[in-house]
């Protein structure tokens, strides 16, 4: 409701102020000698150039404080700061590495937390590590990661887990053996008792 007031009030002090821009008398005439050949001087009176002047000063005035109160107030919401990227991604690692992170809405700051997997660390705010330069992550490390930018919302939380390589080996089943000719042996069979009952 208040917004609307404002949007109302903002294009009636606009209409308003090329009205009486129109009205004054100038270099050739104006609008005022086009519509009477002097009449806006005779209808106010003989001092009216300094009350067109006066109105027009307090016009200008309100005008720009409107602007810029609209400026503000009508700045689209719900934009947030693109999610911050890390390089190199989340991946097993063996040794401590260096971790950059980007954003790519301009201008945005961007704030981590690490911690390890066992014991995650917090979601980053303004008050968190801002990112200078490369982080220095140990294996087993959580990186996270949010951007923040004046005027729009908060990034999405960037989790970049750096686990220890994974330790475990696979076993190949062992080939059957094979025989001279190069064919696959098979374990020799018993032929059945044939023997028959007595």
């Amino acid at each position: 409701m208040f917004l609307s007031l404002l949007a109302i009030v903002f294009v009636i002090i606009c209409v308003l102020l090329i009205v009486v821009v129109l009205l004054q008398k100038g270099r050739g005439g104006g609008m005022g000698g086009i519509l009477g050949g002097g009449s806006g001087h005779t209808a106010f009176g003989t001092r009216t150039g300094d009350v067109f002047t006066w109105v027009t000063i307090f016009l200008v005035g309100v005008f720009l404080l409107l602007a810029i109160g609209a400026n503000k107030l009508f700045r689209p919401k719900g934009q947030s700061v693109s999610t911050p990227i890390c390089f190199p991604p989340a991946m097993p690692i063996s040794k401590p590495i260096s971790v950059r992170i980007r954003c790519d809405t301009p201008r945005a700051e961007i704030f981590y937390t690490v911690g390890t997997i066992t014991d995650h660390p917090a979601d980053p705010t303004r008050s968190s590590m801002k990112f200078d330069v490369p982080v220095r992550i140990a294996p087993g490390s959580v990186l996270k990661a949010r951007a923040y930018l004046s005027g729009r919302k908060e990034s999405k939380v960037q989790v970049n887990m750096y686990p220890l390589p994974s330790a475990t080996t696979s076993t190949a089943p062992a080939p059957p053996a094979s025989g001279p000719s190069g064919t696959t042996s098979r374990p020799a069979t018993t032929p059945a008792d044939t023997t028959p009952a007595r």
